[in-house]
């Protein structure tokens, strides 16, 4: 392979002096040494403001929204209103977690985003434990996850399921087609990053398309035949939904609502991929905030009116029967144009693994650069030619296979209890442990203003440990299991974390020599 590693990267363990234009931390947390050094980044600034707002929209918009649809429905027993307000709120507390990141956004840059904002406000050990969760845990199980469901809709509307038998779920022919996507996928992002771009840019248009139909659609068309108001008074029963009393029946509508708000919580995965990009954004300290905030309103306006469209557009129980979606859409536009639409989910899910397999890229690249976890010097090696880190993409595409398997499993009706509820826990860990870096807004951010430093953290602290009681509430031991494994893929990290910054200092990050460091006097760059 031939790469720029030799071009100005310090080897492993290795400072150099400072050049021109060092992008620095600003306070790298208590006892925490500061940068003596630095290190290229070799990731040019190629990507612009409607780039970082089509990874915003389009990489949370995808899968999710489609099959935790019909979960939400179910687990509601079919009252509308605790739908609703699963994806309102649920929305609401993502989007406090995103608004402090853009704050964070626009005062600290270096290369890697969450690790960026983790190292300024806790320190760089934690900054450590929270790129490798993300390049280990969180991003290959949501991409591994992605390839799943994408497989899955494909395999629905094919037809497969109904014509030979094919169980969408968990079948070989799923998987297969799952490993296919996922290769395909990465082997776009390795080779041209642009049309990686293109797609995840067209992909998010496309996607939106379903989703505003079926909104306004479903709820004029549901209205004026009575099926919406039908809805609203359908009276769920245990039998009929096969969730138990537990969840719906009786006067469950609290319990009801813990699991339709953890539901959510997938479906809200992948506003952060953007900032991952931070150090390719150009004049990312404006851009990434206005994608972030603006990305999310966006996000939840669309997922409710959806909600409220699919909820309008058929009865309660052919909506939360297998393949519920597609009848919905045939229901609502003729089995043709129902097809098509369905086409464009297709097209939706591989947006979102599209932007999920960069961000998966690009979490263990920022480990790597900063001369921590297993071998740097080869992991941050970048492509001359594609500038992408080759090395980095090969190890990430296998950490999505293993957490494929871990969902293949959980799925399985065979292994029950073997696994975990991958959708549910990993993402709220992921939540959790912003915990630390907004309470460092809160101590150590003195010049923002008291909105900024006190109470939109306190907010979005407050969403996460809601969101922490609701899953423990809802998956019991099975937290348990996964914090179990939690611990020890983050023990295996911490032995293999190695790097300078252990020995005294961690390498400062210089922006790559063809590209302008950027201060904010970058002139304003082309939306695309």
């Amino acid at each position: 392979m031939t790469t720029a590693a030799a071009q100005g990267a310090a080897p492993h363990g290795a400072t150099t002096k400072a050049g021109a234009g060092a992008v620095g931390v600003t306070g790298t947390g208590a006892g925490s040494p500061a940068p003596t050094g630095p290190v290229e980044n070799k990731l040019q600034r190629k990507y612009g403001l409607l780039m970082a707002m089509c990874m915003v929209v389009g990489t949370v918009i995808g899968s999710g929204i489609f099959f935790r649809n019909e979960q939400i429905i179910t687990i509601a027993g079919g009252r509308m209103w605790i739908g609703v307000a699963a994806w309102v709120i649920g929305g609401l507390i993502t989007l406090a977690s995103a608004y402090v990141i853009s704050v964070l956004a626009a005062r600290h840059e270096r290369v890697g985003g969450l690790v960026d904002y983790s190292e300024a406000m806790v320190g760089q050990g934690y900054g450590y434990v929270f790129g490798w969760f993300m390049a280990t845990i969180f991003y290959p199980s949501m991409t591994g996850i992605l390839a799943w469901v994408t497989a899955r809709f494909t395999v629905e509307l094919l037809d497969w399921d109904t014509r030979f038998g094919v169980d969408s779920t968990y079948s070989a022919e799923t998987y297969a087609l799952a490993l296919f996507y996922l290769v395909m996928i990465f082997t776009l992002n390795g080779l041209s990053p642009r049309l990686s771009e293109k797609l995840q840019v067209s992909g998010t248009f496309i996607k939106v398309v379903p989703l505003i139909l079926m909104g306004v659609v479903g709820l004029i068309v549901g209205l004026v035949n009575g099926v919406t108001l039908d809805n609203l008074q359908f009276i769920a029963h245990p039998e009929t939904t096969g969730l138990g009393n537990r969840i719906v029946g009786g006067d469950a509508s609290s319990s009801a609502f813990f699991y339709a708000l953890t539901a959510t919580v997938f479906a809200y995965v992948g506003w952060d991929c953007v900032t991952n990009l931070n150090s390719e954004i150009r004049n990312s300290k404006r851009n990434l905030p206005i994608a972030l905030c603006l990305g999310m309103v966006i996000i939840m306006a669309i997922y409710a009116l959806y909600f409220v469209g699919v909820f309008s557009a058929a009865p309660v129980d052919v909506i939360v029967a297998p393949g519920g979606t597609r009848d919905a859409f045939t229901t609502l536009f003729s089995p043709v144009a129902g097809t098509v639409l369905f086409v464009f989910i297709v097209i939706s899910c591989i947006g979102t693994l599209n932007g999920l397999t960069v961000a998966t890229q690009r979490s263990l690249y920022a480990v790597a650069v900063r001369g921590t976890g297993p071998r740097p010097d080869v992991l941050s090696e970048v492509d001359e030619r594609t500038n992408v880190p080759h090395n980095a993409t090969t190890l990430s595409m296998l950490f999505v296979a293993a957490w494929m398997v871990v969902n293949a499993l959980d799925l399985n009706p065979n292994f029950p209890g073997f696994t975990f509820n991958v959708t549910n826990l990993i993402p709220v860990a992921f939540a959790a442990l912003f915990i630390p870096v907004f309470i460092g807004v809160m101590v150590k951010e003195r010049t923002l203003g008291t909105f900024n430093r006190y109470v939109a953290p306190a907010f979005a602290i407050l969403g996460v440990l809601f969101l922490m009681f609701t899953v423990v509430y809802n998956e019991r031991w099975a937290t348990a299991w996964f914090l179990l494994v939690f611990a020890v893929i983050t023990g295996v990290g911490w032995l293999l974390r190695g790097g300078s910054d252990r020995q005294g200092g961690e390498r400062a990050i210089t922006p790559s020599s063809t590209t302008s460091p950027d201060d904010g006097a970058l002139p304003e760059p082309s939306a695309n």
